[in-house]
């Protein structure tokens, strides 16, 4: 994607937190990162919004993002100047990738002269791109791998994207079981990028508000796993009984 927007600058994944059982509304820059996530090229990491959440035991977990469309609003990290309304997808991975994470700093697979690239399930090694939706990359779902100045490095792995509607469509993610740890939700824009007459500017570049919502409900461990794993616990107590009884002997 350089080769179209030479002018970009690079920009390192930074996460905003995505509360629980509350709205956070933000903003990503274009309406077009997704989209491009699952094409060949892939797309820019600064593209997209980087949400993280933990769960701390199994839970079953609602996503919604709704696009806010054109307008003023607060937002929860600053104002937010919406151009227009956010074709609106995401992707679902488990784990983070490291703070300030730079395609240009993952140094796996091969990339340019100068640039590290990165590797995702060895589907496309590229500069300064990574990709949103593996689900539509190579072969299949693929998990993404970035690094940071540091060395530091991870690979998140892709569980499932969401992409239903149009402009302006909430997309849902309903009842959704994941295991506790921390995930990564990775949203941008999944409409074509559209340029004007002179084949170079971007239209549907800019701010596009939106509003994410995550709501958690653990799921209760049936009552007869308890039983089952006291029972156990007891065997276990009866046996040492038995062996320290069998040893005074």
């Amino acid at each position: 994607m350089s080769l179209l927007f030479g002018g970009q600058a690079y920009a390192h994944v930074d996460y905003t937190v995505l509360p629980q059982n509350a709205d956070i509304t933000t903003d990503v820059i274009t309406d077009f990162a997704w989209y491009e996530g699952t094409q060949p090229a892939l797309a820019n990491s600064h593209d997209f919004r980087w949400f993280s959440f933990d769960l701390t035991e199994p839970s079953k977990v609602n996503i919604s993002v709704a696009a806010t469309g054109a307008g003023n609003f607060s937002g929860s990290e600053g104002p937010v100047s919406s151009v227009g309304a956010l074709d609106v997808a995401f992707t679902l991975y488990n784990g983070v990738v490291p703070l300030e994470s730079i395609e240009s700093d993952t140094l796996t697979g091969t990339g340019f002269i100068g640039f590290g690239g990165f590797d995702d399930q060895g589907v496309a090694t590229t500069q300064d791109q990574t990709t949103a939706a593996s689900a539509f990359v190579g072969a299949g779902p693929g998990d993404v791998t970035l690094g940071n100045a540091d060395g530091d490095w991870a690979t998140i792995g892709y569980i499932t994207h969401v992409n239903n509607g149009g402009s302006g469509v909430t997309e849902l993610l309903n009842n959704w079981l994941l295991q506790a740890g921390t995930y990564t939700l990775l949203v941008g824009g999944a409409s074509q990028p559209i340029f004007d007459v002179d084949g170079i500017t971007l239209l549907n570049d800019g701010s596009y508000g939106l509003i994410a919502n995550l709501s958690v409900q653990a799921v209760p461990v049936p009552g007869a796993v308890w039983l089952f794993g006291s029972a156990i616990i007891g065997l276990i107590g009866c046996g040492r009984r038995k062996t320290v009884a069998y040893n005074r002997f």
